[in-house]
């Protein structure tokens, strides 16, 4: 905890269990949903690749995907204060419906400037959902239990980037034999899931503190926080290892081992996002219950084991063996979702106090643009020098949440002397 925001935090103890265990389980379905009209793309990779009619080459996917993400860094600072005014429910059922529409057009689309064109409104769409669900589950989860709520929360990321390039890629390949059958089979997914929503939480929410002092107001208590922009340079550094490895998985792998066919190289590659279902679970319950509820150290840790298994990967590929391969790619989900988890939810609302969704849009806003790198340089690079690369990027990301940790302890420890002991 930051700058001692326990004690002012005003959702704690708000609501009762239920509400929080329905909140928690609709925000989790609605996020990893976002996964599969944001993946379609990834998905679709190899089958565009070998589309004559559309001739693209690696360059150009990587320029496609660079564009992406700018649309959605941007929006990452504009969601978070519509959060605040419209509640996190109605942006993320809007978000959903709308990254239907891109990805459906996506998948009639015969130009390759017009498959730019749907893109950018999927950047629009996928900008939505993060900082609103992180708001909804925060303002109804007290302290002690928001680390491992969190944790949960952010396995649907990593469920979504395991299940939708798995899915999409089988649908695409194995099934209709056509790229185009991924977006399509993503659109008709976020709309029944939209329908879920509706249906289990509705679009009322109940108005907290933040929205009754004003936006101005807001905006200055966050960014004058300075864990929040320390997170966001954290994020910075990490958001290109996140998107260069589950944008451009089945690629690097098929890369890695040139002999597998497309369809299990886009499956070999969903082990990444199978180990990082543990990875969430795992830091936010540390972080909870070994820490005191301090997330930048345990954050900290799990960069380092990030960087280590990043120089690994190369080693396992020139091996040939899938299966070393595959090891390797669990343990960098391990890691690299602990700390994208930490650093990007529980740790960002958190440093927010009050004003969550918009610290949690500052932090992944300032990320994703650092992602940009992650979904551009993989088009241009590729081999050793590229995990390279991103292993000394993992690496240092975790100074900036060096002053972050002593801050939490010193809070922690002040938090102890306060406390009235028992005689």
């Amino acid at each position: 905890m930051v700058d001692g925001s326990r004690s002012n935090d005003p959702h704690h103890g708000s609501t009762e269990t239920t509400s929080t265990t329905q909140v928690l389980a609709a925000s989790w379905l609605a996020y990893a949903t976002f996964y599969f009209p944001r993946l379609a793309f990834s998905a679709s990779k190899l089958g565009l690749l070998a589309d004559p009619s559309l001739a693209l080459s690696r360059a150009f996917l990587g320029f496609a995907d660079a564009l992406f993400l700018a649309v959605y860094a941007a929006g990452q600072f504009v969601s978070g204060a519509v959060t605040e005014r419209l509640g996190p429910r109605r942006l993320v059922s809007f978000g959903l419906l709308l990254a239907a529409a891109a990805a459906l057009a996506l998948a009639v689309v015969r130009h390759p400037w017009l498959l730019v064109a749907t893109l950018v409104v999927q950047g629009i769409a996928q900008s939505t959902g993060w900082a609103a669900v992180c708001a909804d589950v925060a303002s109804h989860t007290p302290v002690e239990r928001r680390g491992t709520a969190f944790g949960v929360l952010s396995t649907s990321y990593a469920f979504g980037a395991l299940a939708a390039p798995v899915v999409l890629g089988w649908i695409a390949y194995a099934v209709a034999g056509s790229w185009r059958a991924a977006p399509l089979a993503s659109a008709v997914v976020a709309a029944l899931v939209t329908t879920i929503y509706l249906r289990w939480l509705g679009l009322r929410h109940r108005r907290t503190r933040s929205v009754t002092t004003g936006a101005s107001a807001g905006w200055s208590d966050v960014l004058r926080q300075p864990a929040v922009w320390l997170l966001s340079v954290a994020d910075f550094l990490l958001k290109p290892v996140i998107y260069a490895t589950v944008f451009w998985a089945p690629v690097l792998v098929h890369d890695a081992i040139p002999t597998l066919d497309p369809a299990l190289a886009t499956t070999l590659a969903g082990v990444l996002g199978l180990a990082g279902l543990a990875g969430p679970l795992l830091a936010g319950t540390v972080s909870d219950r070994l820490f005191a509820s301090r997330r930048a150290f345990p954050a900290l840790l799990a960069l380092l084991g990030c960087s280590l298994t990043l120089v690994l990967y190369p080693v396992a590929a020139r091996t040939g063996r899938w299966w070393l391969l595959a090891l390797v790619l669990l343990a960098l989900g391990v890691t690299l979702y602990a700390a994208e988890s930490l650093i990007v939810g529980v740790a960002s609302a958190e440093a927010g106090r009050a004003h969550s969704a918009l610290a949690v849009g500052i932090v992944n806003g300032v990320g994703s643009f650092g992602g940009i790198i992650g979904g551009f340089v993989p088009g241009l690079a590729s081999g050793s020098g590229l995990f390279l690369l991103l292993a000394a990027a993992t690496l240092v990301a975790t100074v900036p949440l060096v002053p972050v940790a002593r801050q939490e302890r010193s809070a922690a420890v002040t938090t102890v002397s306060a406390t009235p002991h028992r005689q």
